[in-house]
């Protein structure tokens, strides 16, 4: 049984907790709808339905684990009220009366737990993919582009509309009938058929439901939220998704989104959902990156409140229970959506509410999940490896407990550790350096988004039950005094280095330095820029110091003082070469970027691609591909493209980055000392956080 000091602790933890958050965690009503706290899970496509476009087992069991974690209420991913008019491959539907056995079975699952949960309906319009499943044509106001599909829409004729607000309103009844608690129309972001229709940029009509008054561009979502109404009830709560500030040319500005509001709260909405952005093929900034502000939609959800009578929440850039909390209570918004960050954590409302804030797992931005669907069509998020494979039980008890020892303390070691302890194994952690993190270190100090989850890894191995050993090599003597069943080995990627005249010079670092460096256990030749006799002590210091060094105390220093030039170039273009050129660049200096391929970062997505590169352009980092470097000098570096004749970059600094390899050694090193040596994470090919996460996970539930 539990100690009375550790009831108190808890119990005091939890009203601190409800102090510091009251408002996030007050009840709320939407319409008939009364919510238990102020957080919404927003829609989020995961393309986990069936081929025959239903809610299946996986899809249900992701959602009972937000369910289960404590949030108010849960918005179902786009539902399209036609059946041959489909979203995505495996998303879902609700155009038929067949749909509501399925769809009731998701809800009466999920209200095993205090949470309402509503449906998000819709008819995708131009972004339909019927051409690909029935060999038909996509409706919209108009001649229409899906960004995604390459797919053009034909305009839907003024005869046809009301059988298609007639399919919106048996979507509703259905909704009702499959025992939602409401729903949500989706009318955001200029695409699919409702907000193409409110589009200034997508309608082109010149009929009662186009043209240049918003009045008559609202006119079929205000007719169509009519008719849900009287299909589903009044006392039937609808919230409409609405962009505030559609942010691109010719789209819809926050004054109309405005009137819009009032007009749609007289024809009978009971909430708004506040996003922003419009539609292109990266949802540039329907989801946004790091480059964003938080809380980006804010003050357009803001607007909207004040002239309203209906709650409104925002979504939008929100990772953190203090910003939320902020917001509500500055009046900004009356709920708080997020979609994202319960990928990284579905538990954080629970977490937050019960005072354990610091076992939070935050989103980093790192926008794999969008990559993923993009590149997969499969929705995963790179920090937490379990999110949409929960009806697989991987953290179920181990069956047999196992004498574990895993070898290296980066961000796959970490995980990897923690998932075995949490399963019942035995586990030992053992990391050559004196405090945990490896290239996490480095990463989380030029790019802050990654530190998130470097403090959350560190704090659960040390919060935890892992024997964790700093400072240590891993030796044949250290392996046998564990006697382990199960090596596994996480010690990171190699890094090789080109061979360029003039590398040795003291103006160049490499990436290998500069990790050491950051990590506090850099050597004496590690200090090339400082004078010989030097170099020694400053390896002393730095070493002594390293335990406070965290990386944003390395942030914050690196603003005063910075051992490089003003003209720094960077040779190699990976994604850390990349994230190195925008912090120096921040901080003042020229950065040129030199790479060998003919493109930028192979190894991230399109979308983190592409919000790097626009970080580049605005900070005026000149990239150059396909460029073979010849010769660094004094002043500067010597290369070609395509040719021989040379061309030379003006250059105070240079930083060769250094190519990432595999790194097996250790692993056959060990080979002999335990039944089982495992090798996963960057050692094993380079794969970033996503991979370390998903190579410890899948290794240690399956010991």
């Amino acid at each position: 049984m539990f100690g009375y000091g550790f009831v108190l602790a808890l119990t005091r933890s939890m009203l601190t907790a409800m102090k510091d958050y009251k408002n996030l965690f007050s009840p709320i009503s939407i319409g008939a709808m009364q919510l238990p706290n102020r957080i919404v899970m927003s829609p989020m496509t995961t393309d986990y339905g069936t081929a025959d476009q239903e809610p299946s087992d996986r899809l249900i069991a992701y959602l009972e684990e937000r369910a289960r974690g404590g949030v108010g209420l849960i918005t179902v991913e786009v539902c399209s009220v036609a059946v041959e008019h489909r979203y995505q491959g495996c998303s879902l539907s609700i155009g038929d009366d067949r749909f509501i056995e399925s769809h009731r079975r998701l809800v009466d699952t999920l209200h095993r737990y205090n949470v309402k949960v509503q449906p998000q309906i819709t008819h995708p319009g131009p972004e339909s993919l019927i051409s690909f499943f029935e060999g038909g044509q996509s409706i919209g106001p108009g001649v229409n582009v899906n960004p995604g599909a390459h797919q053009y829409s034909r305009a839907l004729t003024k005869e046809e509309i009301p059988g298609i607000i007639d399919l919106y309103a048996q979507g509703a009844r259905r909704a009702r009938e499959a025992g939602y608690d409401g729903m949500e129309l989706h009318a955001a972001h200029a695409y699919m058929l409702l907000g193409s229709f409110l589009s200034p940029l997508r309608n082109p009509r010149q009929d009662e439901y186009g043209g240049k008054s918003i009045r008559h561009r609202a006119r079929l979502l205000i007719e169509t939220l009519q008719a849900c109404k009287k299909a589903a009830g009044d006392d039937f709560p609808i919230t409409v998704s609405l962009s505030g500030y559609e942010r691109f040319p010719a789209g819809r500005e926050i004054n109309e989104s405005q009137k819009l509001a009032q007009m749609l709260e007289e024809a009978g909405a009971d909430a708004f959902r506040i996003s922003g952005g419009a539609t292109d093929r990266l949802v540039t900034q329907m989801v946004m990156g790091s480059e964003y502000p938080d809380a980006a939609n804010a003050t357009a959800a803001e607007t909207i409140k004040r002239v309203v009578d209906v709650p409104v929440m925002v979504v939008g850039r929100i990772h953190t229970p203090e910003l939320a909390e902020q917001i509500l209570r500055e009046g900004r918004a009356d709920m708080i959506a997020m979609a994202r960050p319960f990928l990284a954590d579905p538990h954080w409302p629970d977490k937050v509410r019960n005072g354990r804030r610091a076992a939070m797992r935050q989103c980093i931005s790192c926008e794999n999940c969008i990559d993923s669907m993009i590149d997969y069509q499969n929705l995963n998020c790179a920090v937490n490896a379990q999110s949409g494979r929960e009806l697989d039980n991987i953290l179920t008890p181990a069956a047999v407990k196992k004498r574990v020892l895993v070898v290296g303390g980066g961000a796959a070691g970490m995980e990897a550790a923690r998932v075995a302890q949490l399963r019942g194994h035995t586990v030992t952690l053992i990391e050559q350096q004196k405090r945990l993190g490896g290239s996490l270190v480095l990463a989380s100090t030029v790019h802050a988004d990654n530190e998130p989850m470097l403090h959350w890894l560190r704090g659960q191995i040390e919060s935890g039950e892992v024997d964790c050993r700093l400072g240590q090599e891993c030796d044949e003597a250290f392996v046998d005094s564990i006697k382990p069943d199960v090596i596994i080995v996480a010690t990171g990627a190699a890094v090789r280095l080109p061979e360029i005249t003039g590398a040795d010079r003291p103006n160049v670092y490499n990436g290998v330095q500069m990790r050491r460096l950051v990590e506090g256990c850099a050597v004496a030749a590690d200090f090339s820029m400082l004078p010989e006799f030097l170099r020694g002590p400053a390896g002393f210091v730095l070493r002594q110091l390293s335990r406070w060094l965290t990386p944003s105390v390395l942030r914050q220093g690196s603003r005063i003082w910075l051992p490089m030039g003003k003209r720094v170039v960077i040779v190699g273009g990976d994604l850390a070469a990349l994230e190195l050129a925008e912090f120096l660049a921040k901080r003042g200096r020229k950065v040129s970027i030199l790479e060998a391929g003919k493109r930028l970062a192979t190894e991230i997505g399109d979308k983190r691609r592409y919000e790097h590169m626009l970080r580049l352009d605005q900070l005026g980092v000149v990239t150059i591909t396909e460029a073979q470097v010849r010769l660094i000098e004094s002043g500067g570096v010597r290369f070609s493209t395509g040719g021989e004749e040379l061309r030379i970059l003006p250059a105070d600094s240079v930083v060769i980055a250094g190519a990432p390899e595999p790194e097996l050694s250790l692993q056959e090193r060990l080979q002999l000392l335990a039944p089982e040596v495992i090798a996963i994470g960057d050692c094993t090919g380079l794969g970033l956080i996503r991979k370390a996460t998903d190579d410890a996970m899948r290794v240690a539930c399956g010991l």
